[in-house]
């Protein structure tokens, strides 16, 4: 289990690293009429997912679902307007899936 938690913990860190010059070079996540509605949403939940990477340090079932449940959402909402959602929204689900199976196998030991 600790392999899963460290590999989740780097990942996310390299992830974050990755994804946080990205996210500041559009700007503020305000709407902006240029961009589709698919990357205004995208800009609306990165705050989310790029925090939910860092609590995954302390907090894993809750970093799981921080980082699940928006990507999640978006690859489906990509599905819907048909539009590529792009390598780096899927590869979050990386620590995001393995920082809930940690999560959730450490409290169903405690229990």
């Amino acid at each position: 289990m600790d392999v899963i938690r460290w590999v989740a913990r780097i990942s996310g860190l390299i992830l974050f690293l990755f994804a946080l010059p990205f996210y500041f070079g559009y700007g503020l996540p305000i709407p902006n009429s240029s961009l589709s509605l698919l990357e205004n949403i995208h800009l609306f939940i990165m705050p989310v997912v790029l925090a939910g990477l860092l609590i995954g340090w302390k907090w894993e079932l809750a970093a799981g679902c921080m980082i699940c449940i928006p990507v999640i959402s978006k690859l489906i909402m990509a599905v819907i307007f048909q539009e590529n959602p792009g390598p780096v929204l899927v590869l979050l689900l990386l620590p995001g899936i393995l920082f809930l199976v940690y999560g959730f196998k450490t409290a169903s030991q405690e229990r």
